[in-house]
């Protein structure tokens, strides 16, 4: 990873990061506050907000703090006015707000599917094209175009299947094929070349959302994910898939399909996350 503090006009740009109240979030905000970006961060826990923000500022960066419910359209859109109202000289969006509700497709009653795609697709689609739009509209700034950066915090769910988890890898794959077309319309479009439009996705990560799940296999630190959203970043990369084990599924996955369903179903049992008594942080 490049750990290298970001030199010259970028360094002084904020960044915004959603879902940055704890895990991936606060994480992220303090890796980008640590190479010199002044961030801007939202989530619904203010005090726990303003937890990390003196974090920060208690190391030398600096934070701001937004507190906001980014769940829909309408709630987003509000908010992303307000945002660039107050900091128009943004220069990256980490969209890592997220909810995951665990349960079998059979048992979960399929008017709750809805609730994981208002955060995880529709408000994070609202803000990115918001966003866009607005470095558009300021494409003649050469200088600042050329790091403008959309980095959405996907989830390996999206490629691999996870039961338990198949509304929760739906909302995540279509915000990746979301993006992947909003990436070519940026990069066909004269004034949005400048926009680096990607998308990380992790494994099983040991955050406040997984808590109450169990796992054989080792967990990825918000920390290690953090630093590969800073990778992402700092070195334009369309998609990143962090740690190697992860790598492997979903290579797997993507190249030999059949083979790849029929070690999950033999192995879903040890292989897949699963409700459990195990505390993470």
């Amino acid at each position: 990873m490049n750990t290298n503090v970001s030199t010259g006009v970028d360094a002084f740009r904020p960044v915004l990061v959603t879902g940055a109240s704890r895990g991936i979030g606060a994480a992220t905000a303090r890796a980008f506050a640590r190479r010199g970006h002044p961030v801007v961060m939202t989530a619904r826990d203010t005090k726990a907000l303003k937890d990390v923000a003196e974090s920060i500022k208690s190391s030398g960066g600096t934070a701001h703090i937004m507190p906001a419910d980014l769940s829909g359209n309408a709630k987003a859109n509000r908010f992303v006015d307000k945002l660039l109202r107050a900091h128009p000289g943004l220069c990256c969006v980490v969209l890592n707000a997220g909810l995951a509700v665990h349960g079998s497709v059979v048992d979960r009653d399929p008017a709750s599917f809805m609730d994981e795609f208002e955060v995880n697709y529709f408000a994070p689609v609202t803000i990115a094209r918001f966003v866009a739009a607005h470095w558009q509209s300021q494409s003649s700034r050469a200088t600042a175009a050329r790091r403008n950066s959309i980095i959405a915090v996907s989830s390996l769910t999206a490629t691999v299947p996870f039961p338990g988890h198949a509304n929760y890898g739906a909302s995540k794959a279509a915000l990746n094929q979301m993006l992947r077309n909003l990436r070519i319309e940026l990069a066909s479009s004269g004034s949005g070349q400048g926009t680096h439009v990607g998308i990380v996705l992790p494994g099983y990560t040991e955050t406040a959302m997984t808590a109450e799940l169990e796992s054989s296999l080792p967990g990825s630190s918000p920390v290690f994910i953090a630093e590969s959203i800073w990778d992402c970043f700092e070195r334009r990369l369309d998609e990143v898939v962090p740690g190697l084990d992860n790598k492997v599924a979903a290579g797997l996955f993507r190249i030999f399909p059949s083979v790849s369903d029929k070690i999950l179903k033999a192995g879903a049992g040890f292989l897949v996350p699963r409700p459990g008594k195990k505390s993470q942080a």
